[in-house]
């Protein structure tokens, strides 16, 4: 009987391991299932919270959108963003004394880091030192923007150059219809920003032909206003960040007195990040 007992109670302890086993797998497989849906819900709710800022930053739904939630924009829609930039020393960072210290630099740097969706931005930079309007034309260098399929164009107006080679107003408007008529028409689908280049300490200076830097931004402004681009000027920008930090002029240009130092390209940065946020 002893014997018996004892048998009867091991199949009672192997019965309980048994159903013990399979109310744990029951539970587990129930907890997995509830897992898995509830990782769908976040999923979706993630995919609509992203499909819901999509349209909130559709460039059609925004007239008056700023161009950091044009690029947001972008970023979201396709697999790159890139930004290309032409001009002159502006451009390639003159002055400054490396390129990451020049405001294409810090600002390509600001951009990424204030949208977590811009990591992938690039810009591209084909700034020529000492090249006037022609010579981006005639180099060939509105054709190699042409060629990044950009999202963005920025096109800092070589007009410092112009007026050390004593171009003509008139050549210097037709040069900026022509710079512009090529971007436009190869690039229907990009936004355009002309900027003017930084303030000069000789602005008054006439050249050869009698002309003075600010003859040359006042001209390209005429032609601007008129076809309705959008464009920054730069120089009055910087100028006026220079009245609010107490600063001299001196104090941001190299020894040329023409090319911004590291300060300089600081302040011209500051100015672009915040035209980048303005509607």
């Amino acid at each position: 009987m002893r014997k018996y007992g004892l048998i009867i109670i091991a199949l009672i302890c192997i019965s309980v391991l048994v159903l013990g086993h399979q109310h744990w797998k029951n539970v587990s497989e129930a907890t997995g299932v509830e897992a898995r849906e509830a990782a769908a819900k976040v999923k979706e709710k993630e995919k609509e919270e992203r499909e819901a800022l999509i349209q909130s930053l559709k460039p059609k739904n925004n007239k008056q959108q700023p161009l950091i939630d044009y690029l947001h924009y972008k970023s979201l829609t396709q697999d790159r963003v890139i930004v290309s930039l032409v001009g002159s020393n502006g451009t390639t960072g003159t002055g400054a004394s490396n390129s990451s210290n020049s405001w294409a630099g810090r600002l390509e740097k600001s951009l990424r880091a204030d949208r977590d969706e811009l990591e992938t931005l690039s810009f591209i930079n084909h700034g020529h030192e000492g090249y006037s309007t022609e010579d981006l034309l005639e180099g060939k260098k509105i054709e190699a923007v042409i060629q990044d399929d950009p999202d963005l164009v920025i096109f800092d107006n070589s007009l410092i150059n112009n007026h050390y080679q004593s171009l003509s107003l008139e050549q210097t408007k037709k040069d900026l219809e022509s710079i512009m008529t090529k971007l436009q028409k190869e690039l229907p689908n990009a936004k355009i920003l002309i900027i003017s280049p930084n303030p000069v300490a000789n602005g008054k200076t006439e050249n050869s032909i009698g002309l003075n830097y600010l003859d040359y931004i006042h001209a390209s402004e005429q032609v601007i206003k008129t076809n309705e681009w959008k464009y920054m000027n730069s120089k009055e920008e910087i100028e006026k960040k220079l009245k609010e930090k107490n600063m001299r002029l001196a104090d941001i240009l190299t020894n040329d007195n023409i090319h911004p130092n590291n300060q300089g390209h600081y302040i011209w940065f500051e100015v672009m990040q915040e035209y980048f946020k303005l509607k």
